[in-house]
């Protein structure tokens, strides 16, 4: 119960019995008193109750049992226990023991004159009055420790509720998402077969091997269908192998893999296309084998995907340079793949790394591809445990880093991504 600020009170026991104070002009060192009167031992409880006294003042000798009393009082679960002062007759050393270890703040001995029961009263009241002082800063703290638990609880609570959202939300988002990949799949594979087929024609008719065709033009038609159509294969495959990586159904051949060796037989699948655009190609590993677990077909995927965008995107006389390290503090793998390619914005850079995202400048033609070996790239060195690194400045070239696990994780899920 907060205790109110009010003048300091008195509970006299003995009531008009008592000729020890007089409620006219009560002061004690300066305070005005507030003295309320009981006759009886039976009042003093109701009466604490209900007037919460800061000291009670037993007249011994005006009550029966006034140790008694003491006792009860301060055993009593009183909303503010008050101080207890006992006047009594000749009280030798037992009565001042056994009063004080009743609870008894001082015992006073009559006769007492008015000056010197009032110094008592003073000197218990001042540290009454500290005490008060004390507990209502207490209490103002307690009240404003349970407002800020309250605001927190309600806090707490709207998060809860937020995350609940959010997580029905995640689940409505996933399940749309894997229909959309779904969706994608079946079509993508779906246009496979028509396209070998445009393809496997328009390769007879530009090749005449059923004899002449006749007009000049017809062959470079069918030359224009071929090339076509191998570009909406290479799409409809890159589509069908984004969709498997961001369905979970590509799964892991987790297996030792020398990776200096590995890098050297896939960019060596890549020299024709290097030659025929007039770039130098660069392959540096250590001498010593570089061995960790990870799928080693994924890892021909990453740096044929990486390699082949570097040359696709830099000019005749340019390098590429495709470099692999060990991390000197966990055994993971680095690879590094260089080029000085027109190179890109950082602002360009999470297009890029979007799927079917093509940076475009209008200074420059049409971007080559898809636009899906990076995405995809970025995807497979994810389900590897890796993490994919790019730094690129217009006209400076590109730089993607690449840093692989030295155990890839079992299993095949990663983490899922917007699909344009």
């Amino acid at each position: 119960m907060p205790y109110a600020e009010s003048s300091p009170s008195i509970l006299l026991v003995g009531g008009g019995k008592s000729p020890l104070l007089v409620p006219e002009g009560l002061c004690a060192d300066g305070m005005s008193l507030a003295l309320h009167g009981v006759a009886e031992s039976h009042e003093v409880l109701p009466a604490c109750r209900r007037l919460s006294p800061d000291l009670v003042l037993i007249d011994g000798p005006a009550v029966a049992g006034p140790l008694g009393l003491l006792a009860d009082v301060a055993a009593a679960d009183l909303p503010w226990p008050p101080a207890l002062l006992l006047v009594a007759d000749d009280p030798d050393g037992r009565m001042r023991d056994q009063a004080l270890g009743l609870g008894a703040w001082d015992l006073l001995a009559k006769p007492v004159d008015r000056a010197t029961l009032l110094a008592r009263i003073a000197l218990c009241l001042r540290a009454r009055l500290k005490q008060r002082a004390l507990v209502g800063r207490v209490q103002k703290l307690e009240a404003g420790l349970n407002d800020r638990n309250q605001r927190l609880a309600d806090a707490m609570d709207l998060l809860r509720a937020a995350e609940r959202r959010l997580s029905d939300l995640a689940r409505q988002s996933e399940g749309k998402l894997r229909q959309r990949t779904d969706m994608m799949a079946n079509a993508a594979h779906e246009l496979r077969t028509p396209l070998h087929a445009i393809i496997g024609f328009a390769d007879l008719i530009r090749q005449e091997a059923y004899g002449k065709v006749g007009d000049p033009r017809y062959a470079e038609y069918a030359d224009d269908i071929h090339q076509a159509a191998r570009q909406l294969l290479d799409l409809v495959d890159g589509t069908l192998d984004l969709a498997r990586a961001e369905s979970g159904a590509d799964g892991l051949d987790i297996r030792e893999v020398d990776i200096g060796r590995a890098v050297q037989d896939s960019v060596r699948m890549l020299r024709q296309l290097a030659d025929g655009s007039g770039v130098t190609l660069k392959v540096v590993v250590p001498d010593t084998p570089l061995r960790i677990r990870t799928d080693p077909e994924k890892v021909r995927q990453i740096v044929l995907n990486l390699a082949s965008n570097a040359i696709k995107f830099t000019p005749s006389g340019g390098t590429v340079t495709v470099e692999v390290t060990r991390a000197p503090d966990d055994g993971a793998i680095i690879m590094v793949v260089r080029d000085t390619g027109i190179g890109m914005s950082s602002q360009d850079i999470p297009t890029a790394l979007r799927p079917f995202g093509q940076v475009r400048r209008p200074d420059r033609p049409h971007p080559k591809g898809t636009g899906l070996g990076l995405p995809l790239t970025k995807r497979f060195v994810e389900l590897l445990g890796g993490r994919l690194e790019i730094e690129s400045q217009p006209g400076k070239g590109t730089m993607v880093r690449v840093v692989l696990p030295a155990t890839a994780p079992q299993g095949s899920g990663i983490p899922q991504a917007e699909v344009a």
